[in-house]
């Protein structure tokens, strides 16, 4: 029995030991939510995903999780740690990975969609449902570097065709005066 014990408290203690490497890894970002619900399937359709975004969605124990996260902000909002809960992990792209999420629940519990994201954290700092959605709905990072791309390449592109011009007009001038002189 005492073995049995000792065993689970060191499980435990793995567990909470990676739930703080994923945090660590993720560069502090997390978001809580509830997957009451959620089919097996969807879920491990969902894991797929989230994992070809660079991310990582672990269900765990709520106090397992509360003591992981237990030197973050995360500790003020015991709240989030009642009920079903799972952790979304972003160790890439935090935004197309939170987009993935959003879309899911949306898919998934249509209206009440926002009442499943409990709330998470970044860059040290609690993050409310809202401001998850809202994180949900900024552009993909590929996304922001093409616009960086072009916001570039514009000026470089202009000047090209400035350079191009100036010799046609100087061309055309020749050949004006060509046919005005015969």
């Amino acid at each position: 029995m005492a073995e049995e014990f000792r065993r689970s408290l060191i499980r435990k203690k793995e567990l909470v030991a990676s739930y703080r490497e994923k945090l660590e890894r993720s560069g502090g970002f997390v978001v809580l939510f509830n997957f009451q619900g959620i089919d097996a399937l969807p879920l491990s359709q969902l894991r797929a995903q989230i994992r070809s975004t660079g991310g990582e969605i672990v269900v765990g124990r709520n106090t397992l999780f509360y003591r992981a996260f237990g030197d973050t902000a995360l500790t003020d909002h015991r709240e989030l740690f009642i009920g079903p809960t799972a952790a979304l992990f972003a160790y890439e792209d935090p935004v197309a990975t939170t987009k993935r999420l959003v879309e899911f629940l949306k898919e998934t519990f249509d209206k009440e969609f926002g009442d499943r994201i409990k709330g998470g954290l970044m860059n040290g700092r609690f993050i409310t449902p809202q401001e998850v959605v809202s994180l949900a709905e900024l552009p993909g990072r590929e996304e922001l570097i093409a616009k960086l791309m072009g916001v570039l390449t514009a000026p470089v592109a202009q000047l090209a065709m400035t350079l191009k011009a100036l010799p046609q007009k100087l061309v055309l001038v020749l050949k004006a005066i060509e046919e005005q002189k015969s």
